[in-house]
Formats: structure tokens, sequence, C-alpha cells
């Protein structure tokens, strides 16, 4: 027997030696898209064999898989197997109908001011250059423009060496900042486009923009791959520590490969290459901010969790490998503290609570969760430790925001008879219209729905537990000797067994809540307020749930819900602020140092808050 651990879900199994990977996923709960029923022919089962010795490459993986991706460890499910213990990392896109979340926002006007604008430069009808000098090209940007002291990328300057004699068409040159000099093309070019890239615990986000326009052209989504190296921050400090010199460079190289396929996917849908792309703007928690930068964040693991870099850094892209203009210079916000990073500056210039009167409590809902609190007069901000619960890691049958995933619950109090509604399907089950998916799971939403109905029904008391008095079969004891009550049964799914709410799980939503609860609390006692005007809920998971649900079980602190505005990715939507107008870069960097950090792991009413904050509310 061999054992297997599958990331990011850290599910684990132990398996006959040789078995195929698929066929262990499966009685794992890890459920794989396999559209040819696991004969090699659909390629859709696509993982990736982290550590553990396997058999060599069968020959449909060799026609289906990219020589790149094989060099990288990627196999195919059903082909593959493991003959000693090892770690494999199933993507996003292998999850059976799964998907990344998608981390969406809604893009505002903005007053277009890139860092990298593009000149011109024509020549008259009959004039041809001789060769194209550094300062000669200097010059006639300095009068396109009006800019001075212009600076020449180093690489452009060896470029200006090879390019062609300049006849009427002229140039076409990009300028970074009125600073630098990052591209000299031949004739007259029309687009440039940037990146803003959201860099989450769990989640990439990257988001395609024409700088001309400010238009959002294309989205992608994608795992973080450091999942291989632990699930949340701490456990990726610790490898960092625990590997010294080469564990920030592995995380680093493991990301920016995902990036760059991101990149590369964005730009051909688009029909332009990635060297099409002069900008990029970036934001992250601050260890996902350091190891992006190749920075160990092994500081961040020890008090006082201090950040090797706070302010904002612009780094050349040939220097970090990103697939773009290699001369063109990345932007990377600047962060807070040790736990409040960069994400959450890109979500205070993206909801401006400093611009405000009222007091307005900003939540961005992920791995880890960023608070702040305050208006124009003093604005606060804190870090808890959510966990990726919210976000379907951790929970039994936990998963994406995908087709197939269970997002609301209801359940009659009077009977205990559970009714569902899965992504993908119009209506609920009850309703009887066709299901195009049965459910296989169930995603942040849907947790909180089953939570928030298992309360108001009492199955589960004001400290979690569930009933022991209930005489419903839904209700049982699971095979780990916990408690669990069954939202869907075998037959009603794909995968043959029966989707349960766990023990566990409920204890897990509970830590989160709990976690948020005493980030808010401090805070608002620190402001001597009670409850703000104004809560703002950011993050991808925050888009799905049910305000009525979140208040009913803790989740958000007391507030009217008609004061209650859920954002999407504010993070994502700061980087593309920032990518489309320079003033919101200094305003990033002011904000950040202006913003008051509370560190809760000094707080002495935090564990009193803490535990305040695991019983559900009473029901109103």
């Amino acid at each position: 027997m061999v054992k297997i651990v599958f990331v990011p879900s850290y599910k684990e199994i132990f398996w006959k030696q040789g078995g195929t990977i698929l066929d262990a996923a499966r009685d794992a709960g890890v459920y794989l898209d396999s559209v040819c029923g696991g004969v090699g022919k659909c390629g859709k089962c696509k993982v990736r064999i982290v550590s553990g010795e396997a058999n060599a490459l069968a020959p449909e993986e060799l026609a289906q898989i990219p020589v790149r991706e094989q060099t990288q460890g990627f196999r195919l499910a059903c082909r593959a197997r493991l003959l000693s213990s090892g770690t494999v990392f199933v993507p996003e896109r292998t999850v059976l109908k799964g998907q990344a979340t998608r981390k969406e926002f809604t893009p505002r006007k903005i007053a277009l001011d890139p860092a990298v604008r593009t000149y011109s430069l024509t020549r008259s009808k009959d004039s041809v250059a001789p060769a194209i000098t550094p300062e000669g090209l200097k010059a006639s940007i300095e009068k396109a423009s009006g800019a001075g002291d212009l600076s020449i990328d180093e690489e452009v300057r060896k470029e200006l060496l090879s390019l062609p004699k300049v006849a009427a068409s002229g140039l076409t040159a990009s300028v970074w900042m009125d600073h630098e000099v990052i591209r000299v093309q031949t004739g007259a070019r029309a687009g440039a486009y940037g990146v803003a890239l959201d860099i989450g615990t769990t989640t990439l986000a990257l988001y395609l923009v024409d700088l001309g326009s400010g238009k959002l052209l294309a989205s992608s989504s994608a795992t973080n791959p450091q999942t291989i190296f632990g699930e949340d921050i701490m456990s990726r400090i610790a490898y960092s520590v625990n590997h010294p010199g080469d564990g920030v460079k592995k995380m680093q190289h493991e990301v920016v490969e995902v990036i760059n396929t991101m990149i590369h996917q964005v730009a051909s849908d688009k029909g332009i290459t990635p060297l099409d792309v002069v900008d990029m703007t970036v934001v992250g928690n601050t260890v996902m901010h350091h190891i992006f930068l190749g920075l160990a964040p092994d500081r961040l693991g020890f008090w006082p969790f201090t950040p090797t870099v706070q302010t904002s850094v612009n780094v050349k892209a040939r220097d970090l490998g990103i697939d773009m203009l290699q001369s063109a210079n990345v932007h990377v916000l600047p962060v807070e503290a040790g736990f409040v990073g960069a994400d959450n500056v890109a979500v205070l210039i993206a909801e401006e609570p400093y611009a405000r009167d009222e007091i307005s409590l900003v939540i961005d809902i992920g791995t880890n969760g960023e608070l702040a609190l305050g208006n124009r007069s003093r604005l606060l901000s804190c870090s808890c430790a959510t966990g990726p619960a919210l976000e379907g890691a951790q929970i039994a049958f936990g998963m994406r925001a995908a087709p197939g995933a269970i997002e609301r619950v209801s359940i009659k109090p009077e009977t205990l008879e559970v009714d569902y509604k899965a992504i993908g399907n119009k209506g609920w089950k009850s309703e009887g219209s066709p299901a195009k998916f049965k459910p296989v799971g169930i995603c942040g939403s849907g947790i909180l729905d089953a939570i928030a109905a298992l309360y108001r029904a009492s199955i589960i008391r004001k400290n979690g537990a569930f009933s022991k008095s209930l005489n419903t079969p839904r209700l049982r004891k699971g095979t780990k000797g916990q408690q669990e009550f069954v939202l869907a049964w075998a037959d009603e799914t794909p995968i043959n067994q029966d989707i349960v709410i766990t023990q566990r799980d409920v204890r897990q939503i509970q830590l989160a809540k709990a976690a948020i609860h005493a980030g808010c609390r401090i805070m608002m006692n620190r402001l001597n307020v009670s409850a703000p005007d104004r809560l703002i809920i950011a993050g991808a998971f925050g888009m799905h749930i049910d305000k009525e649900k979140a208040l009913a079980i803790g989740l958000l602190p007391e507030c009217d819900p008609e004061h209650i505005s859920f954002v999407g990715n504010a993070a994502g939507h700061g980087a593309y602020l920032a990518l489309l107008n320079r003033g919101k870069r200094e305003e990033a960097d002011r904000i950040a140092r202006w913003t008051e950090h509370i560190e809760l792991a000094t707080e002495a009413s935090f564990q009193k808050e803490f535990i305040k904050g695991l019983d559900f509310p009473d029901p109103k």
C-alpha cells in the first residue's frame, strides 16, 4: 500500500501500489473530470505528481501532454500509477465539472493615466535615418511627450543597434512613468496592454486590460500551485524556514509558471502575444507578496512579524521570469504590515473608506481575512486567519463554486427534510425540474446556507454541537465516529456517496467566523463604535453568500442588511485601478503608511472576543 495525498484538498488515501491515480482519487472523494471513462482518450484527468515514484509515461500521455508539462510532472490520472507514497496536485480545470473560483469585479470609470504611454515618432516623407542612436531617440521622445531626463532600458539600447533604417513610417516608442523607454518598434503601432494580478493564498486572478481605453478584455483564475507546500500562509512560511535558500525559490517558480500560463491564455484569446503586455500591477497578502518577489517570508513567522519590504516595488519582468515584454516594469503595491498586505491596500484604494465621513467596515473574506474600519479621520486594519473553509477547503465534501456544487440549502424545521439547489441548475430539487448537474459537493455559500439552516431547525445547538434528541435518519454517526447530517443521498448524486455536513465542518465555520468577530470587535472598541454605518464584503466568496444567513450565524457583525454591499474581488479591482492610473499607485503608498495596523496576536482581549464569536447568535 502507498499513501497518496491530493492537494489542494489535502484528502489522503492508502492505495494499492500500482493502482491508477484516477481510481485512488475517486475512492478518496477527489472527483476528476474523465469524460472518456478513464481509457486515456480525453486528456481531461491531468494531474501533477509532486513527489513519489511513478510508472513511465504511457503512449497516450506522450501524445496528449505537452513536453513542457511532462517535464513539470504532469500525467494523466487514468494512466499514472504511484509506486511509492507521494503527493498529487490536482489543477482546478481537472476537477469534475470544476473551475477555479472566478474572482470578478465591476470596473468603474477612472481617469486614464497609465504608467506606460506610447508615442509615434514620424519622419518627413523623403528622409531616411542612417541609424538610430539613444541620444536621437531620447530627443525625439522628449520633444513628442514633453518629458525630460529619459533613460533607456539596457535591452532596448541593444535592440536599437539592430533596428533597420527608419523611413517615413517612423517609430513607436513605449515610455514608462515619463522616465524610461521600455520598447521601440518600427512603424506606427497601435495597442498597448497591461495585466493586473491578485495572488491569493488559494486562488490567482489575472486581468488583461487595454491601456488605451481602460477596457477589461479578459480574465483568468487558477489555483495557487503553492498549495503543494501548504494550504495556508503559515505552512508556506514554515516551508521556507525549513528549506533555507531554495524553499522560496521553489515556491516562486511554481507561482510564476502558472502566471505565465495565464498570460499566454488571455493573450491568445485576444489575438495578441505576451510581448504586447507592457505593464503589470500585482497585489497579494504579505507572504504571497514576498514569495512572488523571491524574498524569504521567514521573518513573518516570528514576532514582531516584520516584512522585508513594505513600500511599493518596481521590478523588471525579465528578473522575475514573467512572460511579457521583458523590459517592462512589474509594479507591486505596498504592504501595510506582517499580515496585512498589498491586497488590503488594493481593497482600500478601490473602496476609498478614507474619503467618507461615515464609518465603513471592509471585510475581505479569503483564506486570510483582512479587515479595515474607519473613515476620513482615522482608519484601522487587521488580519485574521479565517482558513480556507469558507472557500470549500477543509470541508468533507467541500469544493469550489462550480457546476454541481450545492450552493443553497433549506431545511424544514417540522420534518427536517432538506431541499437544495446546485450550481448549473435553474431551480431547487423540490421543484422537480430536470437537473442538468447532479450534486457532487458543496461550495462556500452552500456551507453557510447549510449551517444557518441546521441552526434554525435546531439540528445544531448554539455551541455548534449536533442535537442528540432528534429522530431522523439524516442525523447519524459517520464512519469516523463523528456526527454528520445528510444533505443529499447517494442515489441523488453521480458520486455514489451521501453528501454530508460533519461536526468537524461545523467547527471549521465556527473558527472562521470567530476570527472575523474578534477582529471586528477589537477595531470597533478601539474606535468606540457599536456598529459600522456601512459594511462592505470583498472577495469572490462574498459575492455568493446570503447576507441574512451570514448575519444569522454571526459571520458578519450586526448591521442593517440594507447597508451591506458585496463588491467582488476588490483587491483585483484595486490592482486594475493602479494599472490604469498612476495616481492610484501614489495613493496606495500614502494610505498604506497612514492606516493604523492592529496586531491581533498582541491584543489582550483577542482570546476573549474569539471565544465569544464561536457560539451562534440567539435567533432574532
